[in-house]
Protein backbone atom coordinates (compact mmCIF):
# COMPACT_ATOMS: atom_id res chain seq x y z
CA UNK A 1 0.00 0.00 0.00
CA UNK A 2 1.23 3.68 -0.45
CA UNK A 3 1.75 6.27 1.82
CA UNK A 4 2.95 9.69 1.98
CA UNK A 5 4.34 11.89 3.64
CA UNK A 6 6.52 14.94 4.23
CA UNK A 7 10.18 15.48 6.08
CA UNK A 8 12.69 17.69 6.57
CA UNK A 9 14.79 15.47 8.08
CA UNK A 10 15.72 12.90 5.45
CA UNK A 11 18.48 14.42 3.13
CA UNK A 12 19.06 11.91 0.29
CA UNK A 13 22.56 10.28 -0.91
CA UNK A 14 24.80 11.00 -3.33
CA UNK A 15 25.10 14.13 -5.92
CA UNK A 16 22.59 16.24 -3.80
CA UNK A 17 22.98 14.84 0.00
CA UNK A 18 22.08 17.68 1.93
CA UNK A 19 18.74 19.04 0.03
CA UNK A 20 15.69 18.87 1.58
CA UNK A 21 13.07 16.47 -0.43
CA UNK A 22 9.55 17.01 -1.84
CA UNK A 23 6.91 14.74 -1.05
CA UNK A 24 8.05 11.22 0.29
CA UNK A 25 6.57 8.12 -1.22
CA UNK A 26 6.24 4.57 0.52
CA UNK A 27 5.19 1.27 -0.53
CA UNK A 28 4.02 -0.28 2.56
CA UNK A 29 7.50 0.91 5.10
CA UNK A 30 10.11 1.12 1.69
CA UNK A 31 11.09 4.56 1.14
CA UNK A 32 11.65 4.72 -2.96
CA UNK A 33 13.12 7.70 -3.14
CA UNK A 34 16.60 6.84 -2.91
CA UNK A 35 18.79 10.14 -4.51
CA UNK A 36 15.56 11.26 -5.94
CA UNK A 37 14.47 14.47 -4.90
CA UNK A 38 10.56 13.14 -4.22
CA UNK A 39 7.67 14.84 -5.61
CA UNK A 40 7.24 18.49 -6.19
CA UNK A 41 11.00 19.64 -5.24
CA UNK A 42 12.40 22.97 -7.05
CA UNK A 43 15.23 24.19 -8.80
CA UNK A 44 16.07 27.76 -9.75
CA UNK A 45 18.36 28.57 -12.77
CA UNK A 46 19.14 32.21 -12.54
CA UNK A 47 22.35 34.35 -13.66
CA UNK A 48 24.54 31.20 -14.50
CA UNK A 49 23.59 29.55 -11.25
CA UNK A 50 21.64 27.31 -9.62
CA UNK A 51 19.29 27.11 -6.61
CA UNK A 52 17.42 24.81 -4.67
CA UNK A 53 15.02 24.69 -1.93
CA UNK A 54 14.59 24.25 2.16
CA UNK A 55 11.55 23.91 3.81
CA UNK A 56 10.07 26.81 5.76
CA UNK A 57 7.21 25.65 7.16
CA UNK A 58 5.01 22.43 6.42
CA UNK A 59 1.43 21.83 7.65
CA UNK A 60 -0.82 18.09 7.33
CA UNK A 61 -4.64 18.49 7.16
CA UNK A 62 -6.29 15.23 6.41
CA UNK A 63 -5.27 14.36 2.76
CA UNK A 64 -3.41 17.53 2.11
CA UNK A 65 -0.08 19.10 2.57
CA UNK A 66 0.81 22.60 2.61
CA UNK A 67 4.48 23.36 2.26
CA UNK A 68 6.33 26.57 2.18
CA UNK A 69 9.72 26.30 0.50
CA UNK A 70 12.66 29.08 0.27
CA UNK A 71 14.56 29.03 -2.65
CA UNK A 72 18.38 29.78 -0.64
CA UNK A 73 20.26 26.76 -1.51
CA UNK A 74 22.86 27.41 -3.86
CA UNK A 75 25.21 24.37 -6.09
CA UNK A 76 28.61 25.01 -5.61
CA UNK A 77 31.73 22.62 -6.72
CA UNK A 78 34.38 22.04 -4.24
CA UNK A 79 37.96 20.70 -5.56
CA UNK A 80 40.07 19.15 -3.17
CA UNK A 81 37.77 20.90 -0.28
CA UNK A 82 38.16 24.49 -1.35
CA UNK A 83 35.43 25.96 -3.61
CA UNK A 84 35.65 26.58 -7.19
CA UNK A 85 32.97 29.10 -8.70
CA UNK A 86 34.65 28.40 -12.06
CA UNK A 87 34.78 25.18 -12.01
CA UNK A 88 30.74 25.59 -10.68
CA UNK A 89 30.06 28.04 -13.71
CA UNK A 90 31.68 25.52 -15.84
CA UNK A 91 29.58 22.38 -15.19
CA UNK A 92 26.67 24.30 -15.25
CA UNK A 93 27.15 25.74 -18.60
CA UNK A 94 28.22 22.18 -19.87
CA UNK A 95 25.15 20.77 -18.00
CA UNK A 96 22.63 23.42 -20.01
CA UNK A 97 23.90 23.52 -23.46
CA UNK A 98 26.00 19.84 -24.14
CA UNK A 99 24.54 17.36 -21.82
CA UNK A 100 20.74 18.93 -22.15
CA UNK A 101 20.81 19.30 -26.02
CA UNK A 102 22.71 15.98 -26.47
CA UNK A 103 20.02 13.35 -25.70
CA UNK A 104 21.40 10.48 -27.25
CA UNK A 105 24.15 11.11 -25.62
CA UNK A 106 23.65 11.50 -22.02
CA UNK A 107 24.59 8.31 -20.62
CA UNK A 108 28.31 8.52 -21.89
CA UNK A 109 28.36 12.10 -21.00
CA UNK A 110 27.28 11.10 -17.56
CA UNK A 111 30.12 8.18 -16.73
CA UNK A 112 32.52 10.26 -18.00
CA UNK A 113 31.33 13.43 -15.81
CA UNK A 114 31.83 10.71 -13.04
CA UNK A 115 35.34 9.57 -13.96
CA UNK A 116 36.49 13.40 -14.35
CA UNK A 117 35.18 13.89 -10.73
CA UNK A 118 36.66 11.52 -9.41
CA UNK A 119 39.56 11.77 -10.73
CA UNK A 120 39.93 15.51 -9.82
CA UNK A 121 38.51 15.51 -6.47
CA UNK A 122 35.88 17.18 -7.32
CA UNK A 123 32.24 17.48 -4.76
CA UNK A 124 29.13 19.10 -4.35
CA UNK A 125 28.06 21.06 -1.71
CA UNK A 126 24.92 23.16 -1.18
CA UNK A 127 25.72 26.86 0.60
CA UNK A 128 23.36 28.69 2.73
CA UNK A 129 22.49 32.07 0.83
CA UNK A 130 20.13 34.88 1.19
CA UNK A 131 16.26 33.46 0.11
CA UNK A 132 15.72 34.14 -3.80
CA UNK A 133 12.08 33.93 -3.28
CA UNK A 134 9.37 31.41 -1.67
CA UNK A 135 7.35 28.52 -3.43
CA UNK A 136 4.37 27.21 -1.52
CA UNK A 137 3.08 24.13 -3.02
CA UNK A 138 -0.41 21.85 -1.96
CA UNK A 139 -0.17 18.23 -2.27
CA UNK A 140 -3.55 16.34 -2.39
CA UNK A 141 -3.77 12.86 -1.63
CA UNK A 142 -6.12 11.31 -3.74
CA UNK A 143 -5.64 7.47 -3.54
CA UNK A 144 -2.98 6.69 -5.55
CA UNK A 145 -2.49 9.95 -7.41
CA UNK A 146 -0.87 13.70 -5.89
CA UNK A 147 -2.58 16.42 -7.36
CA UNK A 148 0.27 19.30 -6.92
CA UNK A 149 -0.86 22.62 -7.18
CA UNK A 150 2.60 25.16 -7.30
CA UNK A 151 2.46 29.01 -6.59
CA UNK A 152 6.03 30.88 -7.11
CA UNK A 153 7.03 34.34 -6.41
CA UNK A 154 10.84 35.12 -6.76
CA UNK A 155 12.50 38.49 -5.92
CA UNK A 156 13.63 38.96 -9.40
CA UNK A 157 12.97 37.75 -12.81
CA UNK A 158 13.97 34.10 -13.01
CA UNK A 159 15.11 31.94 -16.47
CA UNK A 160 14.03 28.53 -15.46
CA UNK A 161 12.28 27.08 -13.01
CA UNK A 162 12.63 23.22 -12.76
CA UNK A 163 9.86 21.03 -10.66
CA UNK A 164 11.58 17.66 -10.02
CA UNK A 165 9.50 14.33 -9.31
CA UNK A 166 12.33 11.97 -8.57
CA UNK A 167 12.07 8.14 -6.60
CA UNK A 168 14.77 5.60 -6.92
CA UNK A 169 16.77 4.84 -10.14
CA UNK A 170 17.27 1.52 -9.15
CA UNK A 171 13.66 1.08 -8.04
CA UNK A 172 11.63 2.22 -11.04
CA UNK A 173 14.56 0.04 -13.49
CA UNK A 174 12.27 0.14 -16.53
CA UNK A 175 9.63 1.73 -18.31
CA UNK A 176 6.15 1.39 -20.21
CA UNK A 177 5.40 3.05 -23.30
CA UNK A 178 2.20 2.95 -24.73
CA UNK A 179 1.08 0.35 -22.54
CA UNK A 180 4.15 -1.63 -23.79
CA UNK A 181 7.54 -2.44 -21.54
CA UNK A 182 10.18 -0.74 -22.79
CA UNK A 183 13.71 0.37 -20.88
CA UNK A 184 13.76 3.84 -19.23
CA UNK A 185 15.70 6.72 -20.79
CA UNK A 186 18.94 7.67 -20.20
CA UNK A 187 19.26 11.48 -18.87
CA UNK A 188 16.81 13.65 -19.57
CA UNK A 189 14.36 13.40 -22.46
CA UNK A 190 11.49 15.29 -23.76
CA UNK A 191 7.87 13.74 -22.47
CA UNK A 192 5.61 11.87 -25.22
CA UNK A 193 2.39 10.45 -24.85
CA UNK A 194 2.38 7.02 -22.96
CA UNK A 195 5.40 7.85 -21.28
CA UNK A 196 5.63 5.96 -17.70
CA UNK A 197 8.40 4.63 -15.17
CA UNK A 198 8.02 0.97 -13.69
CA UNK A 199 9.60 -0.33 -10.91
CA UNK A 200 9.51 -4.34 -11.33
CA UNK A 201 10.34 -5.30 -7.80
CA UNK A 202 7.41 -3.23 -6.69
CA UNK A 203 5.44 -3.91 -9.74
CA UNK A 204 4.03 -0.14 -9.79
CA UNK A 205 4.25 2.55 -12.21
CA UNK A 206 4.07 6.68 -12.44
CA UNK A 207 3.45 9.77 -14.55
CA UNK A 208 3.05 13.15 -14.38
CA UNK A 209 0.06 14.82 -15.96
CA UNK A 210 -0.47 18.45 -16.47
CA UNK A 211 -3.61 20.04 -15.20
CA UNK A 212 -3.21 23.91 -15.44
CA UNK A 213 -0.51 26.42 -16.96
CA UNK A 214 -1.29 29.75 -15.83
CA UNK A 215 -1.33 32.15 -18.96
CA UNK A 216 1.96 33.77 -17.83
CA UNK A 217 3.77 30.31 -17.95
CA UNK A 218 5.45 28.02 -20.65
CA UNK A 219 5.97 24.87 -19.81
CA UNK A 220 7.73 22.00 -21.25
CA UNK A 221 7.83 18.17 -19.97
CA UNK A 222 10.88 15.77 -19.32
CA UNK A 223 11.86 12.55 -18.17
CA UNK A 224 14.51 10.47 -17.50
CA UNK A 225 16.74 8.58 -15.20
CA UNK A 226 20.40 8.12 -13.95
CA UNK A 227 22.52 5.86 -12.11
CA UNK A 228 25.94 6.04 -11.71
CA UNK A 229 27.55 4.01 -8.53
CA UNK A 230 27.57 6.38 -5.29
CA UNK A 231 26.83 10.21 -7.63
CA UNK A 232 23.42 9.38 -9.19
CA UNK A 233 20.46 6.99 -8.52
CA UNK A 234 17.05 8.49 -9.56
CA UNK A 235 14.19 8.13 -12.33
CA UNK A 236 11.47 10.85 -12.18
CA UNK A 237 9.46 13.23 -14.19
CA UNK A 238 10.39 17.03 -14.64
CA UNK A 239 8.54 20.14 -15.41
CA UNK A 240 10.30 23.04 -16.79
CA UNK A 241 8.60 26.35 -16.43
CA UNK A 242 9.31 29.58 -17.54
CA UNK A 243 7.73 33.10 -16.62
CA UNK A 244 8.74 36.43 -17.28
CA UNK A 245 7.31 38.18 -14.18
CA UNK A 246 8.77 35.71 -11.79
CA UNK A 247 5.78 34.88 -10.09
CA UNK A 248 2.96 33.08 -11.13
CA UNK A 249 -0.60 31.13 -9.30
CA UNK A 250 -1.21 27.53 -9.28
CA UNK A 251 0.56 25.82 -11.89
CA UNK A 252 -1.36 22.25 -10.84
CA UNK A 253 0.09 18.77 -12.25
CA UNK A 254 -0.94 15.61 -11.38
CA UNK A 255 1.88 12.44 -10.20
CA UNK A 256 -0.19 9.40 -10.89
CA UNK A 257 0.44 5.92 -9.64
CA UNK A 258 -0.54 2.50 -11.09
CA UNK A 259 -0.09 -1.61 -9.71
CA UNK A 260 1.04 -3.24 -12.98
CA UNK A 261 2.22 -6.73 -13.61
CA UNK A 262 4.37 -7.09 -16.44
Amino acid sequence: MLKFDMSDIYKGSGFSQGLDRGLMVYDDEVLLVEEGMGLGACALQTGGRTYFTSIKDFKRDGFSFDVIYSIDMKLELQISGRTSKFITKAQEYAVKNIYMKHKKRQEQLLYFGAILRKLFNVKTCFVKVPTLGELRIIYKLCNSDILVDLSCDTENTFSRLFVMNELGGNIFDKSILNGLPSYPPSGWKKMENGCELYSSAHSLSFTIVEKKVPDNVKSKLYWGRELIANNCCWAGFESEIICESGTFQNYIYSIKFKEVSQ
